[in-house]
């Protein structure tokens, strides 16, 4: 059903191998186009005693693969002895995967894999008093932390990396669409969304005939917003379900 069709991906270099994989074993032709450039930060002091003090937490968020691969390679380093008291959580299954190849395990919501998703947990409803560490990159939604706050949790943030625009030549993206038009465009997070569309506009080209397939009803309505008019959302931003929508949609 996907073969032939050309498949773009916007997830950061380096994080997409298996998508890849599945989308050439079904006789597809992915093609990396990242939107986001992942860069980690630097080690400092506030980084470092932010870890240390991990056991006087009581929840542990983890807010993307990102987060996960970067943050528990840290706590690893520090905390040989993992911190038992601690509940862990992750915004989806490929993220808990990361914290389970460290002999772990995380809740996270099997329907609506967000930030949302994971405040309608029955784990999260009562809060009061207790103390949570979301590990996320600078600058990230602010979500989550309000509404644990508003619950009564005292929150605080370990940040470990920063995100940005990878460099394309000026109409380089005008002229793939052109050339060798996408039977879909992958976008799992709303940054990402972000960059295409700004891109996009940088090359003249048109957001509408786009064919999006987005992670979560949230990107969905920034992709709206933005102009894209063919949008359809996925029921997760893991691989299989990825593979799913395209295989449901794509004829």
């Amino acid at each position: 059903m996907l073969q032939g069709k050309a498949i773009w991906i916007t997830r950061p270099a380096g994080q997409a191998e298996s998508l890849v994989a599945s989308l050439e074993k079904s006789g597809a032709r992915p093609r990396m186009l990242p939107m986001l450039a992942i860069s980690p930060l630097a080690l400092d002091e506030k980084i470092k005693a932010t870890v240390l003090s991990l056991d006087q937490y009581d929840l542990l968020f983890f807010i993307s693969t990102n987060a996960a691969s970067l943050g528990m390679e840290l706590i690893h380093n520090y905390w040989p002895q993992f911190p038992d008291q601690l509940a862990i959580y992750s915004v989806g299954p490929t993220t808990a995967r990361v914290i389970e190849s460290y002999g772990l395990k995380a809740e996270f919501p099997i329907e609506r894999m967000s930030s949302e998703g994971l405040l309608d947990l029955e784990s999260l409803a009562r809060l009061e008093g207790k103390k949570a560490l979301i590990v996320r990159g600078v600058g990230g939604r602010e979500l989550l932390a309000t509404a644990l706050r508003e619950q009564g949790a005292l929150v605080d943030y370990l940040e470990l990396y920063e995100r940005s625009l990878p460099a394309y030549e000026a109409g380089q993206l005008a002229t793939s669409l052109m050339n060798d038009p996408p039977a879909a465009v992958i976008v799992t997070s709303a940054q990402a969304l972000a960059n295409f569309s700004a891109l996009l506009r940088r090359d003249n080209a048109h957001a509408e005939s786009v064919p999006l397939f987005v992670s979560s009803a949230r990107i969905a309505q920034s992709a709206a917003e933005l102009g894209f008019g063919k949008t359809i959302t996925m029921s997760g931003a893991d691989d299989s379900a990825i593979i799913e929508s395209l295989e449901k949609h794509l004829h």
